[in-house]
């Protein structure tokens, strides 16, 4: 079982630009993060941490001058920030940033360790969380179903995104959720076209249908690089991805899981999201 260390602190929005997986935390005993193998010095000292959310993605409000459909990227910030007490917000007029709100609300996360870019890796606790700051908690004492990372995927405002450290006993309860809420079609699950999509331009993607952000990511990326999209199979195969499947731990890329038409508009990804473990530095 992993082990989380429980921190006590506030969540902080205000100036900043979260969206449903990403928001800030101030810890109410800075001591709590020596616990933590820091790469960064700056990082360790600085006072509002950038946390990584634990084993879910919400659809971008804003990567590299693009967005997902705006009514479930918006629904799941809001989502998230009601659930840690976080109200009355005022949205910059681009709807990038928060310019104000009902900022540093008291709260926990629950951190087993950092990511590649030293943020805490973490599950999210509103204040009424009956937890013990500084305590250490296994995974089966966690009580995952009260995090707001679990809330978000029973309710349909977030793709599953488990990597190969993602803790397998709380992943096994996202798995579930996820099932449930797309047989129920809740939320992004009504729209959702990571299994079959056709993409005629980057306005298919932003505006009308939502799919795994991890693939949105590739796909602009793709779109502001080349002119046809023939390249976009053999631009897939080049990329790293070094996944695993859930009872498979043979090394594929995310390509070898995909299938795609003469033209490359048309790609299918048959696997269930949720099936798929991400590498931690992908």
């Amino acid at each position: 079982m992993t082990e989380f260390k429980i921190i006590k602190g506030k969540f902080h929005v205000k100036g900043y630009q979260p969206d449903g997986d990403s928001i800030r935390f101030e810890a109410d005993n800075p001591a709590h993060w020596d616990s933590f193998e820091w790469d960064s010095a700056s990082k360790k000292k600085a006072a509002k941490k950038q946390l990584r959310i634990e084993a879910m993605d919400a659809l971008e409000t804003h990567y590299e001058g693009y967005h997902q459909p705006r009514p479930f990227a918006i629904a799941a910030l809001e989502r998230l920030l009601k659930l840690l007490g976080i109200e009355n917000i005022l949205f910059s007029l681009n709807v990038t940033t928060i310019v104000d709100a009902d900022d540093a609300q008291p709260g926990f996360i629950a951190a087993n360790g950092l990511d590649r870019y030293d943020r805490p890796i973490s599950l999210l606790f509103p204040a009424s969380a009956k937890l013990t700051d500084g305590s250490i908690l296994t995974s089966d004492r966690v009580p995952f179903e009260k995090s707001v990372n679990y809330t978000l995927i029973r309710e349909g405002l977030a793709y599953p995104t488990f990597y190969t450290s993602t803790d397998k006993f709380l992943a096994e309860k996202i798995r579930k959720a996820t099932r449930l809420a797309r047989n129920d079609e809740r939320g992004i699950w009504a729209i959702d076209r990571t299994a079959d999509l056709v993409l005629w331009d980057t306005r298919t993607i932003q505006e009308d249908v939502t799919i795994l952000p991890k693939l949105f990511r590739r796909l602009v990326e793709f779109c502001d690089a080349y002119a046809d999209f023939a390249e976009l199979p053999a631009y897939m195969a080049r990329q790293k991805d070094n996944l695993q499947l859930w009872d498979d731990p043979t090394p594929r890329s995310l390509a070898s899981l995909m299938t795609f038409d003469v033209s490359g508009r048309r790609m299918s990804l048959s696997t269930p999201i949720e099936d798929i473990l991400f590498s931690p530095k992908g």
